[in-house]
Order: structure tokens, then sequence, then C-alpha cells
């Protein structure tokens, strides 16, 4: 079973739970100076040599401080570590926040003092470098662009060259399966975006719901219609997400989310955020799951809890908010289920 550690917004750290908080500082500083983002994108540390997961609410690392030393950056951190920054890890996020990587593999953001700080100190600095000491630092756009995601074709010949898909579990989500019972929905109209080969679409239709389910990828329309043509209340739809016909305008009760956001270009979450309030009638929810991690090439591209809170408490009243820890091994530690109404 695996053993997890919380970082929450503010900082402070926890062993399994929000209700067991690290009161040694000794043991923070073992969990801090011990954060590596390894190549499956999870967030581990360790304490007295065991393995622990890390659930970050936001980047682990928050520097309160940038200094050069030897024509190294270090930032200073919580609980007065200093850690050596890679200098091609640095980017910023699209509120002009520095984000970056230290050499041990820990990702870190600066906060607003020392970012000012920063500012104050370097030789020189525009939209895309600072030069600090003479040392010149790029700082390219956090989440990297991949053009192909946008185009139907990329998506038909994943379909066409991977007999089973990594993003395609053959069965819905972990989460659907465990939190369908709990959340006693009455019988409703659901629409799934971004179907692929429609398993949870299929998930809810079998529980006696009416599901209509989107995706623009032939091959993965025509899979999915294998498979689970024959259900009488589940319907498929090849279009762009984007291009919902007008007549479905607050008709659903609950859309749900799973690998859609993930598979975008992350300058489209806020348009996608839009779509899924203009389907939801007046008390219409959204049921998810998103991936949080450090990730920023997609797809599957990463979010953390404090982005995806920002982006979506404006549209959603959330009636659940929490980290999964029953799903498949190899998302643990970096999927995230929300529950929201409608607001």
């Amino acid at each position: 079973m695996s053993k997890y550690v919380i970082i929450d917004e503010h900082g402070e750290i926890y062993l399994d739970n929000i209700e067991s908080k690290i009161q040694s500082p000794e043991i923070c500083k073992e969990v801090l100076n011990n954060l590596q983002l390894n190549l499956d994108f999870t967030l581990t540390t360790m304490i007295d040599d065991e393995i622990h997961l890390v659930e970050a609410f936001d980047f682990p690392l928050t520097a309160h401080a940038v200094t050069l030393a030897n024509d190294k950056v270090l930032i200073h951190t919580d609980f007065n570590l200093y850690f050596e920054a890679q200098d091609d890890q640095w980017s910023v996020n699209a509120q002009d926040q520095f984000q970056g990587m230290t050499s041990s593999g820990a990702p870190f953001k600066l906060s607003k003092k020392a970012q000012a700080q920063l500012f104050t100190q370097c030789d020189e600095y525009d939209d895309d470098s600072f030069t600090l000491g003479g040392k010149n630092i790029l700082t390219p756009p956090y989440y990297i662009e991949n053009k192909d995601i946008q185009k139907p074709q990329f998506w038909g010949e994943l379909y066409k060259a991977e007999t089973s898909p990594r993003w395609d579990l053959n069965e819905a989500a972990e989460a659907f399966k465990d939190m369908l019972h709990r959340l006693k929905l009455p019988k409703s109209r659901i629409l799934v975006l971004g179907c692929g080969g429609g398993h949870d679409a299929a998930f809810f239709a079998q529980a006696g719901h009416v599901v209509t389910a989107v995706d623009f990828s032939t091959e993965a329309i025509q899979k999915a219609k294998a498979q689970y043509g024959h259900l009488h209340n589940l319907s498929f739809e090849q279009m762009n997400v984007f291009d919902l016909p007008h007549e479905w305008n607050f008709t659903f009760d609950v859309v749900i989310e799973h690998t859609l956001f993930c598979a975008i270009d992350p300058t489209m979450h806020q348009k996608l955020v839009t779509v899924w309030k203009r389907v939801l009638h007046e008390e219409g929810q959204l049921l998810s799951v998103f991936f949080t991690m450090f990730k920023r090439l997609g797809p599957p591209y990463g979010s953390t809890e404090f982005e995806l809170r920002a982006l979506l408490m404006p549209h959603f009243q959330f009636l659940f908010w929490g980290r999964l820890r029953n799903s498949i091994p190899d998302r643990l530690g970096k999927e995230l289920f929300v529950l929201g109404k409608k607001r």
C-alpha cells in the first residue's frame, strides 16, 4: 500500500491525511530535500528511507529569495533550505509567475516577493529571459505547445497504431466506478466530451442514464460504436467539442470530464470550461477527473490543484474535491476528483 505526503497551498506538510500535520522541522526538511519528479511524472519523497507519493496542491517548493553564488542560481525556501536551480528549466506561467526545477529534480515557483526581489537584482530582463550576474536564463511559457493535438488525424493515427492507446483504460475510470453509487444520481442526461473508446459513456448508460458521447476522431467513434453501439440509451456524435450545437445549450444534467482537459492545448482550458457551463442547465453538475502532475508537454498535460481551483471556482461550486488513491497503479498520486455544481 502506497504511503503519502501532502503539501497544502500554504506549504504545510502532512503525513497520509490533512489531520496528521508533521510537526518536526527536521522531518519537514527531509521531505523537501528528498523531493523528486520522476520519469513517470509522479512526485515522491523519502522519509526514513521509505518512498512516499507526494500530493502537492501547488508547486511543492516556494522560493522566497533568489541569489547567484559561484555562477549558480540558488533559491531559498521554507525551513531555511537552499536549492540550486537548473538553468534550462525555468519557465513562466499565464500569470507571469516564474517556475523552475531544482538540480535535485523538484519543481519550484517564486513567491511574489522573490520575483520582485529577483527583478531588482537582474542586470536586465524582458518577456523571454532574465540576466543575473551576467548569466542569462530563458523563461519560455510553462506549457509547451503541441499543435498536432488540435488535429483529428493525430488522434486517429494513434488509434490505428495502438491496439490499446495509453490513455484508454478499456473500462471506465476507477473514480466513476467508485463514486457512482455514492452520488445516487437520479436518471440523468449526461454528456461525455472527448469520449474516446466510449468506456466512461457506456458505464453511465449501463447504469440507466441517457448518455451522449462526443469525439472529433473518426477512429475513436468507430471503436466506441463497435463495442457499445448496442446500448439504446447511448448515442455517439462525431464533432469538435468547441462546436457543439446551440440546441444543446442548458440541456444536460451532468458533464463528464476524463482525459479531455489534459489532451487539449492549455490555452483552450478556459474555453472548455465555458463549453461545460453552456451545455449544463441551472442545476447541472461537472463530474471530473483531472491529472495533477508537473508535465509541461502533452498529451497529457498536467495541472496543479491551485491552477484548477482558480479556473473552476468562478463557474462551479465544489461539492467534492479530493485526490484519488484507488486508481490504477500508473496513476496513483496524479489524479484529482472534482464534483462541481454550476453557479
